[in-house]
């Protein structure tokens, strides 16, 4: 079904919500902090850890079934308490992304720093601090859906689960969709949830089973997302080679290959087209209309003009300097 269509399920505003206390007025910055931030959004008691300026910069984004928190905080505590609690048995994954910081629930308290992740639970109480400047990602998962990939789940609650290349996927897709204007169906926005879940089954510790239906899902698309990903960052680098960000993606050539070929393109045909959008912006934007098409071209990872030409019209159906003539009137 189409996303228009009567019969299919609403589709969510997934548009990633942001919040930074520096955009608060420091009168009001604390009780906006504690009281609309923490205790009616996310449902936790907030404040400074110690008498000293606290930061918190947050972004939340709403999928079906699923709420993503990620940001960075300093001087920061949160407690889940007993009056916050509800009726959830939701699991919660706790990944840090930089820095360092401590979470403690059952008597036992955990330090995490960059690259480590815990699974706590949502239905008892809990407190976390950041002291000095710490990334993060929190996803509330059903603890039923993470039972079909994970045995016991609940025997992982507390135990610190160490830098993965599943933590380090995982934290990479979280951060493309939070950076995605393209999840404009439900279907769409289901199978990201899904693989977020794949992700974090095989994080935590799934089974056989679990950890052969995730890498044909989650894991697959977490690990093409990455790829493009790097591809973008290093357009301009005449080393961009297939090779070299295998490497740098901890995969054979040939399964980086075979990522691409079952969405039926290439590795060279993706950035080719990556490398030719990037230089058509650039053509279209009077900040760079300083600039000749060849350096253009060369900043968009092309070496040879004449190839760069035939490609662009090819794609675009008319030359360089038609885009650039376009801007310029």
């Amino acid at each position: 079904m189409q996303a228009n269509d009567p019969g299919s399920p609403k589709l969510p505003d997934c548009t990633p919500f942001r919040f930074s206390t520096a955009d608060l007025p420091k009168r009001d910055r604390l009780t906006i902090f504690r009281e609309v931030i923490g205790r009616a959004t996310l449902k936790l008691d907030l404040a400074p850890l110690a008498d000293r300026p606290f930061q918190a910069d947050l972004v939340a984004q709403a999928l079906p079934g699923l709420v993503i928190v990620s940001g960075a905080s300093a001087n920061v505590r949160a407690a889940r308490t007993r009056e916050l609690l509800d009726d959830s048995d939701d699991l919660i994954l706790k990944i840090f992304t930089s820095g360092i910081g401590v979470a403690s629930q059952r008597g036992q308290e955990v330090t995490l720093r960059a690259g480590d992740a815990l699974l706590m639970s949502a239905a008892e109480t809990s407190v976390s601090a950041t002291s000095s400047l710490s990334g993060f990602i929190t996803l509330p998962l059903k603890l039923k859906a993470v039972a079909s990939l994970v045995s016991s789940p609940e025997d992982a609650l507390m135990r610190l689960l160490p830098g993965t290349d599943a933590l380090r996927l995982l934290a990479g897709y979280v951060k493309e969709l939070q950076d995605s204007t393209q999840l404009t169906t439900y279907e769409l926005q289901r199978a990201v949830v899904t693989h977020v879940y794949d992700l974090a089954a095989l994080a935590i510790g799934a089974t056989l089973d679990g950890t052969a239906l995730a890498g044909s899902r989650g894991l697959r698309a977490a690990q093409l997302a990455a790829i493009k990903a790097d591809i973008n960052t290093h357009l301009a680098d005449p080393d961009l080679t297939l090779t070299a960000v295998a490497a740098r993606q901890r995969l054979r050539p040939r399964s980086l290959q075979g990522l691409f070929a079952d969405h039926s393109t290439s590795f060279s045909e993706f950035v080719l087209e990556a490398r030719l959008t990037l230089a058509h912006r650039l053509l279209s934007d009077p900040r760079w209309d300083d600039r000749n098409i060849s350096s253009i071209a060369f900043e968009a990872g092309f070496g040879d003009l004449s190839y760069f030409n035939r490609g662009f019209r090819r794609r675009y159906g008319a030359r360089p300097s038609d885009i650039r003539a376009a801007t310029r009137r």
